[in-house]
């Protein structure tokens, strides 16, 4: 149910109305949550961003460390300083992390603040800082060494790079 409610909430991003051109860019970065994740990028207006992205740990041992996140930002074009333009916005989706002695698969709803400034021609430069809430699914203990619970906050912190195609 919780997970019906969630796609659905994004899901009706698409419907918001834009009246300027249509992007398209692959967004890549290394974050606390995510640790390093890729995906695509949607652009409207360009003021509004939604964004499909895939973390994993290097995409090694990805039963044991990997999430999906849906993401829109809207950026703050008229508070711009310095080429430096701030945007806000929500991630949230499925992941599953483990360490030696718990699996853990969660849902993760993380509200941010964005910065980004453009490098050259097609690449710019984001720095995203937030919470990260997480809801807990399921545990599965691994081995007896320690006792211990997935953290229910944590901070979020991603450096990324956008390539506009």
């Amino acid at each position: 149910m919780r997970r019906a409610a969630l796609i659905i909430s994004f899901l009706s991003l698409f419907f918001f109305q834009c009246n300027a051109q249509f992007s398209v860019k692959i967004q890549t970065g290394i974050s606390y949550i995510e640790h390093f994740s890729a995906g695509i990028t949607f652009g409207f207006s360009d003021k509004h961003d939604l964004s499909v992205l895939y973390g994993s740990d290097f995409f090694f041992n990805q039963k044991d460390f990997l999430n999906i996140m849906f993401q829109y930002n809207y950026n703050l074009t008229r508070l711009g300083f310095a080429g430096i333009t701030p945007a806000i916005g929500i991630k949230g989706g499925y992941a599953i992390y483990s360490d030696k002695y718990y699996r853990w698969e969660l849902t993760e709803i993380i509200p941010f603040a964005r910065f980004k400034y453009p490098l050259k021609g097609k690449i710019e430069l984001f720095l995203d800082a937030g919470a990260a809430v997480s809801i807990e699914h399921s545990m599965e203990r691994i081995s007896y060494g320690e006792i211990g619970m997935y953290s229910e906050y944590l901070p979020e912190f991603k450096l990324g790079l956008n390539f506009r195609l």
